[in-house]
């Protein structure tokens, strides 16, 4: 089974910016006990107050499309319709290549990149 992550970025409607925080921090609490949930948090942007992401790993696809189907997401979904200006959600699935820190294996891509003698060791 491969991780699955979904990603969400929402723009806040001004003056609704306090209340979308709040239900972004009760889905992540009421999903923090779903089954197959690793992990989920909110973020605001530094730069941009009222602009918020989300991001939230599952075990596999199985265990995230149930989730999609429960009362809790769609909590979420209702308050992305009413309190948000715009919304962008995307599914991402872990690939071999970059297990779960991809830092190291970019940093190699990257060490190759930068020696075109390929006299490297991998």
């Amino acid at each position: 089974m491969s991780a699955v992550q979904i990603l969400v970025r929402v723009v806040a409607r001004p003056s609704a910016r306090r209340e979308l925080l709040q239900a972004l921090l009760d889905w992540a609490a009421a999903a923090r006990s779903a089954p197959g949930l690793h992990a989920s948090n909110v973020y605001e942007d530094v730069e941009t107050q009222g602009v918020f992401g989300l991001v939230a790993d599952w075990e596999g696809q199985v265990a995230l499309d149930a989730h999609l189907l429960t009362d809790t997401f769609g909590f979420l979904l209702g308050a992305l319709d009413v309190l948000t200006r715009t919304a962008h959600v995307s599914v991402t699935r872990a690939m071999d290549e970059f297990p779960n820190d991809a830092l190291p294996t970019i940093r190699r891509l990257r060490h190759r990149a930068a020696d075109p003698s390929g006299s490297h060791p991998s």
